[in-house]
């Protein structure tokens, strides 16, 4: 079985702007635009059961922002960087975009002071940063059913999830004013035994009758 699914999750991101609530309006943190997923099972001899799923997903949404600045005067610090909106890189703003604003702010902004009289600092990008990371996950299974009574089975069952335990790095910081961590990842998809995370191993056994 394969499925495919162009997929959009757009909602409210909280208050970033306490004149204009709406404004953060756009793409949610969990939106994954392409998702492929593709699963099978093998009936082998001697009643093994093998079956796997493999899922394939996109980068999600980024935004870029400038901590301890107040850019619309609205009383709250780490506005998005100006010429962007909440979580648009990534959907509709690339790697190009993100230069051209920062260029744009440190020629016609950087120095200057708000509304609340902050100093409006020089950005530096790092020389090698990412908008997140696309995710991966290699599922196993391989069960042997043992038959006990003509009423009751028992299948006996080990597991791998993220076979070639790939990274599916997260924790993307977003904050421009920290040039050694603006998008660097800070930890691994969490998981409890599920796709995605580190590498992980279950054994089990279910009855039936």
């Amino acid at each position: 079985l394969a499925s495919y699914a162009l997929s959009s999750a757009t909602g409210f991101n909280g208050i970033v702007n306490k004149d204009n609530w709406f404004e953060s309006f756009g793409p949610l943190g969990a939106d994954r635009r392409h998702i492929l997923s593709v699963s099978g099972v093998i009936q082998l001899p001697r009643r093994f059961q093998a079956s796997f799923i493999s899922t394939i997903s996109s980068k999600g949404p980024f935004s870029a922002t400038i901590s301890a600045v107040d850019f619309n005067g609205d009383g709250t610090n780490g506005d998005v960087l100006p010429g962007s909106r909440v979580n648009q890189l990534n959907r509709g703003l690339g790697r190009g975009d993100l230069e051209r604003l920062v260029a744009d702010l440190n020629r016609s902004l950087a120095g200057k002071t708000t509304l609340r009289g902050q100093v409006i600092p020089q950005i530096t990008l790092p020389s090698s940063y990412q908008f997140g990371d696309a995710r991966f996950s290699q599922d196993l299974r391989l069960s042997r059913t043992f038959k006990v009574q003509d009423w009751c089975e028992m299948v006996v069952l080990g597991e791998v999830f993220n076979l070639f335990n790939v990274a599916n790095l997260a924790g993307y910081s977003g904050n421009l004013r920290e040039t050694a961590g603006f998008g660097q990842p800070t930890s691994r998809v969490q998981q409890v035994f599920g796709s995605g995370g580190p590498r992980a191993f279950q054994l089990g056994a279910r009855f039936s009758f």
